[in-house]
């Protein structure tokens, strides 16, 4: 019998800044993240003023970044398992 294969528990998505530095904004599933990125990054990439980014989209926190949108030079998005080993460490 095949196995199902394994849903990510959530997505992290690392923005590489200029001048080496990295920050983390963490989604609940891969549609999000593409939601975000069509609807609210992508429109103003070219942009140099500040863009408020939710660090966990849906968080009681209410905790934001700002970042120059036309300061990011990657964008890297990582599927987090609850069975991964970082998770626990």
């Amino acid at each position: 019998m095949p196995r199902e294969p394994r849903k990510p528990n959530e997505f992290l998505v690392h923005l590489m800044l200029e001048g080496g530095h990295e920050v983390q904004l963490r989604f609940n599933a891969i549609e999000d993240v593409k939601a975000w990125y069509a609807s609210q990054f992508k429109a103003k990439a070219a942009e140099d003023d500040l863009l408020a980014l939710p660090v966990r989209p849906g968080a009681e926190n209410n905790e934001i970044l700002l970042v120059r949108p036309k300061r990011v030079s990657a964008i890297h998005v990582e599927p987090i398992f609850a069975s991964s080993v970082e998770m626990f460490g």
